[in-house]
């Protein structure tokens, strides 16, 4: 019979699988001298071959008794009784004993492989931004407001980004690319600074720093497309399997001014104005006239100062504005 089978595998387990292989082979009724000499030079070959020889080993001693070949006696406890047993002997044949080896060492093997995906979700509340560094060096600040589902494994990094705004500063790493996912498509970086915003069915991207591509889709009902690449400076609105680019205006190593709690508006359209103070108050800016959609703002404010932004709204477009009983304010007046 030929030797055992100990090429190489991926996996952290290569050398735990070559020791189950000779193990099983060495007790095998047509072992040949020839095969002993090659079980030895592989033995000493290296230490970790004979520790992990030796884990083999002592697995199986644990789980019974050799007996002379070309049978292996192993001693097995009776299922659990109220009266006195006492254990006995049972003759099994050498296959059915190095199954028993394969079958112990699998289960060893499966503890000592690190899992197979690392899945997590963050998120924020109204007014809470929050830094996250993920297992690979790869950092996330998500605005307020946000959700994402963080999934790692050996093929892959993936965020979903199921509402809110997120900031991705990414680590390098050639092997595993990093997307992130929305529900109007995907952002596919190696390495890169860039923002991703979900707005409804689109989606926005800024990008910094490096160069990502875009795809659109969402599954299987629209399946993924390639809408183009960005370059830093561009920004990107992915919308029904569209790509619209403008400019961002933004320079390479600077990050956006949510950061550190500026809301930046460049002729951005007044429901997105006011969608952006609504992550930080917890008393929401309603537009009554449906005219006010055709509005658009351009300035600096703070995100927490909506009573700022509504009085520029009145001092700039003579917007009116009247509150609701629970708080809310309500601009212009409803038809």
């Amino acid at each position: 019979m030929s030797r055992p089978d100990t090429s190489a595998h991926d996996g952290s387990n290569l050398v735990e699988q070559q020791a189950t292989a000779w193990f099983v082979r060495m007790r095998a009724d047509d072992a040949s001298e020839r095969d002993r000499q090659a079980w030895q030079q592989w033995l000493h070959a290296d230490p970790v071959h004979r520790t992990a020889y030796g884990r083999i080993e002592a697995l199986w001693s644990s789980l019974g008794e050799f007996a002379t070949a070309p049978e292996l006696a192993v001693r097995m406890p009776r299922p659990r009784m109220a009266a006195r047993r006492t254990p006995r002997r049972r003759r099994w044949p050498v296959a059915a004993a190095a199954a028993l080896v394969l079958a112990c060492a699998a289960g060893l093997a499966a503890l000592l492989l690190p899992p197979r995906a690392v899945e997590s979700s963050y998120r924020t509340a109204i007014g809470e931004r929050r830094s996250l560094q993920l297992e690979d060096g790869t950092r996330v600040d998500l605005d307020a407001d946000t959700r994402v589902q963080v999934r790692y494994d050996p093929r892959g990094r993936s965020v979903r980004l199921d509402g809110g705004r997120a900031f991705f500063r990414v680590a390098r790493d050639s092997e595993r690319p990093f997307v992130v996912q929305t529900a109007a498509g995907s952002v596919r970086a190696l390495g890169t600074q860039f923002e991703v915003s979900r707005l409804g069915a689109a989606a926005d991207v800024t990008l910094y720093e490096g160069s990502v591509e875009l795809r659109g889709g969402d599954g299987a009902a629209h399946p993924a497309t390639r809408l183009g690449v960005l370059v830093p400076g561009q920004r990107a609105r992915m919308a029904a399997q569209r790509l619209q680019v403008t400019d961002a205006a933004v320079a390479a190593g600077s990050a956006p001014g949510w950061l550190s709690g500026r809301l930046v508006f460049n002729d951005t359209p007044l429901p997105e104005a006011v969608a952006e103070f609504g992550r930080y108050s917890f008393k929401p800016v309603l537009l009554a006239d449906p005219d006010l959609a055709s509005y658009r703002v351009s300035g600096v404010f703070r995100g927490e100062d909506v009573e700022g932004f509504i009085q520029a709204l009145g001092e700039v477009y003579g917007i009116p504005e009247h509150h609701t009983a629970d708080g809310a304010h309500v601009l212009g007046k409803a038809r």
